[in-house]
């Protein structure tokens, strides 16, 4: 498939797919005679495993490193679990920070309706 008809499957741009590309996510594509690039299903996979991956919160180095790692498949499952925990406990602390700072509003709101309360 060409590049447009390849990018609309993913659900992207074709300049995303070059940009890919360019980045070494994606491997060059064959060129037909014509001179168009030409993907089949397996650039598909990998370019929905990609938008996964970053739809998930990893940049795109991570993810050039996971595609590195593929070759080696024991190595590369390993290396995705262990940026999979990495990512987690990143979300965790995230989320309890906020947390943290939705008590810290939820007193500051207590205690200036108190306020607002005693001046009544």
């Amino acid at each position: 498939m060409k590049i447009g008809e390849f990018a609309q499957s993913a659900g992207v741009s074709p300049s995303k797919v070059r940009f890919y590309e360019a980045r070494g996510l994606l491997p060059s594509a064959p060129r037909q005679q014509n001179g168009y690039r030409s993907y089949g299903s397996t650039d598909l996979k990998r370019l929905q495993r990609i938008l996964r991956a970053q739809s998930l919160g990893f940049t795109l180095d991570q993810i050039a490193g996971f595609m590195a790692l593929s070759e080696d498949e024991q190595k590369a499952k390993q290396g995705v679990v262990e940026a999979a925990e990495a990512k987690l406990a990143e979300i965790d602390r995230h989320l309890s920070d906020v947390l943290e700072r939705r008590r810290q509003i939820i007193a500051f709101l207590d205690e200036m309706r108190a306020r607002e309360r005693r001046r009544s």
